[in-house]
């Protein structure tokens, strides 16, 4: 059955291929190859035991989605790691209708603890041990990357581990959009509020995809009200805060802000550390303390960009026979180390625009009103809002102590005249392009 697994593989590279980018591809789907097929199994071989993880995480879905567009659905993929003979299966998907949607590798023991998130984790944790009567809702918020979902998903799977007898439910919030759209085009929204309706703990991801949709916060808004009022547990993620989420009703911020509503910031550079040896730990390649301490002394966004450094080490290792000194490790990530050199900082924010405008630097951050420094500060804050990792608390220090409040009222107030003065946001986006050049 050699032939009959490298073709049903090939065929499944080739509908992923167009789908996702091609460094991507080339480094993590190119490698490997259908190696058997069963009546019940396909057997894939990779390089190295870091490409089933990688794999699994980010291609699981693209995988089972072609599988059964090719009437193959009923299959298993199982992959074997070339190096060490490490072996793993990925179950099958077949939607059942009670399926919690939750991947079981996000646990709340394998989520790396900082300074950063250790709040948001022990919410998390309390919320999952008492569902649906502590910290309810639990909104949790932060840049891309920094390990909400990895929480949200932590919550599912605490609940459905320690109460057999609760129905959990993860979903994206644009997911929630396009069943819900499908619903009514195929008149069938009766079954769609009583698929959500009807859970013990709902976890919506992304919920800054309300804005602006006034049916989507409308039906949004009258589940939660259907499961809070019974009792159950309530998770969002965004990455804002309520407050700061623009084009939303009321009525739905104070739901949000009516429970606990926590930040996750970037992880500080012990956590970084950790966060790398995690990852190493998992894998069958060496690197040096030495490459470690680079990488997060240089890498400072967030989790996923840590992870993509590793990526290509793991890469490089696994596909050739070079070694990964410090001065390899600084060429294969040199277009990671670049982008973080030219890092965007709310100093740097405050000096472009100060300097678009003829203003001074420390009318930035003085308490004068004029109109003429009103704009080109709220400007600026809003542009730190966007290109930072600031807390709203954190930013409102950078302009002279202003509390998160204002922070909250400038960001928005520039988020609305873009949607209407085509000027503004001309303006603004040659400021973004002097900044990334600064």
């Amino acid at each position: 059955m050699l032939t009959e697994a490298k073709n049903l593989w090939q065929e499944i590279l080739c509908q992923i291929k167009d789908k996702i980018p091609s460094q991507n591809y080339e480094t993590w789907l190119e490698p490997t190859e259908g190696e058997h097929l069963t009546q019940n199994t396909l057997w894939v071989k990779v390089p190295n035991a870091f490409f089933i993880d990688w794999i699994e995480e980010h291609y699981h879905t693209n995988i089972y989605e072609i599988l059964g567009a090719l009437n193959q659905g009923h299959l298993k993929v199982k992959y074997k790691s070339v190096e060490g003979g490490r072996e793993r299966s990925i179950p099958s998907k077949v939607y059942q209708p009670d399926s919690s949607h939750l991947q079981p590798r996000y646990t709340f023991d394998n989520f790396i603890i900082g300074e950063s998130n250790k709040f948001a984790r022990a919410a998390a944790i309390a919320a999952a041990k008492t569902p649906g009567r502590q910290y309810n809702p639990l909104f949790l918020y932060g840049n891309v990357g920094l390990g909400k979902t990895h929480l949200l998903q932590a919550i599912g799977n605490y609940i459905k581990e320690h109460f057999s007898g609760l129905k959990v439910y993860y979903l994206g919030c644009e997911e929630f959009m396009n069943e819900m759209i499908d619903a009514i085009q195929s008149n069938k929204m009766v079954q769609f509020k009583n698929k959500y309706r009807r859970k013990d703990a709902l976890l919506i991801d992304d919920i800054q995809f309300l804005e602006g949709k006034e049916g989507l916060q409308e039906e949004i808004f009258h589940t939660f009200n259907a499961l809070y009022d019974e009792g159950k547990q309530v998770v969002f993620s965004s990455d804002r805060p309520p407050g700061a989420l623009a084009n939303l009703e009321e009525r739905l911020v104070s739901r949000f802000q009516g429970g606990l509503v926590c930040d996750i910031k970037p992880p500080a550079f012990e956590t970084r550390i950790a966060i790398l040896k995690k990852k190493m730990a998992s894998t069958d390649v060496h690197v040096s303390d030495e490459v470690i301490l680079f990488i997060a002394n240089n890498i400072k966004g967030n989790i996923r960009e840590l992870e993509g450094a590793l990526v290509k080490l793991f890469a490089f290792a696994s596909l050739t026979t070079g070694t990964l000194d410090i001065d390899r490790t600084k060429e294969l990530l040199s277009d990671l180390l670049s982008q973080n050199t030219h890092e965007i900082t709310t100093g740097k924010i405050q000096k472009v625009v100060a300097n678009h405008y003829n203003i001074s630097l420390s009318s930035m951050r003085g308490k004068r009103r004029m109109k003429s420094i009103i704009l080109p500060r709220d400007v600026a804050i809003y542009l730190s809002r966007e290109y930072t990792a600031l807390s709203l608390k954190d930013i409102g220090k950078e302009f002279g102590g202003r509390d998160h409040t204002t922070i909250i009222h400038a960001y928005n107030k520039i988020k609305k005249l873009l949607n209407k003065d085509n000027e503004l946001l001309d303006e603004i986006n040659n400021i973004i392009k002097l900044i990334k050049c600064e």
